[in-house]
């Protein structure tokens, strides 16, 4: 069963949810990259070499609303990606004390199935919404993206299954670019990884912390944020959103808040003598 942690900012509260996690080669999740490249980072790797992929969302409380960031897995059977469990978000978040009828806002980086399956869940032989009171918030590019013919099958939601049920109970509501979902939490556009992507910027207390979404699937990218995911539909934009969230750690000191470094992936960007490397946050 996946896990949680909890952090405070001023009036706001942070919790990192994992619904699962994957081992794999780091050359079949970058394959661009040469395999020789990997082993000046043995501290990123385990097990001969595998990199570690957590799938975590992320719940905030901010200004009386409780937001969900991204749905993770979902429990139907799953094929591309092999997990080492099996994919638990309702319950981690319960155990967290919220129950998904709690949930007032969902919203998403993007619409890959691993950050949309827990949309719905099978009741009576139908998927229906596991989270019913919540408006869930999508970027009208990134839909439309996934709307039109030759859209990435492979990485694509089940859109029958998870995205068509919340259109037919009305709970999405489309914006475009930066949102305010509170005065707390704001969207800020990444495109690249898709082209809707956006990540998520939390201030309170005198923190920032940015909310990556698939901006960045591994620490390795800190040292080497030129290295593109197999998954970024445009790598050269994938790259310039990925240096602007490490020069903004970096330069600023904002936190990032990440949805598959190994849990529970909050950490900052800290250079010294110009080189980069990723610091956890405690």
């Amino acid at each position: 069963m996946g896990q949680f942690q909890r952090w405070t900012f001023g009036n706001a509260e942070l919790i990192a949810v994992q619904d699962t996690w994957s081992r794999l080669r780091p050359d079949y999740f970058f394959p661009a990259v040469d395999p020789a490249g990997f082993a000046a980072y043995p501290q990123h790797l385990v097990d001969n070499g595998r990199m570690v992929l957590s799938h975590t969302c992320w719940l905030i409380s901010s200004a009386g609303k409780t937001i969900l960031v991204d749905t993770g897995m979902g429990s139907r059977p799953l094929s591309g990606l092999p997990v080492e469990e099996a994919p638990a978000l309702p319950s981690v978040l319960v155990a967290a004390g919220v129950s998904p009828e709690d949930v007032d806002v969902v919203v998403f980086t993007h619409l890959h199935f691993d950050h949309t399956g827990w949309n719905t869940v099978d009741r009576e032989g139908a998927p229906t919404p596991l989270f019913p009171n919540a408006r869930h918030v999508v970027q009208q590019l990134e839909w439309d993206y996934w709307l039109q013919a030759g859209a990435d099958a492979m990485a694509a939601s089940d859109r029958a299954a998870v995205l068509d049920p919340l259109v037919d109970a009305g709970l999405i509501d489309f914006v475009e670019g930066e949102h305010a979902v509170t005065e707390q939490v704001v969207t800020l556009p990444t495109p690249g990884h898709t082209p809707g992507h956006v990540s998520f910027v939390l201030t309170s207390g005198g923190e920032s912390v940015l909310l990556l979404g698939d901006a960045a699937h591994s620490p390795m990218q800190v040292h080497e944020a030129h290295w593109c995911a197999g998954a970024d539909i445009d790598p050269e934009l994938a790259r310039a959103s990925r240096r602007m969230l490490f020069d903004r750690s970096a330069s600023d000191g904002a936190l990032l808040a990440s949805n598959h470094f190994p849990f529970p992936g909050l950490g900052r960007v800290v250079e010294a003598d110009g080189v980069r490397r990723w610091e956890e946050f405690e």
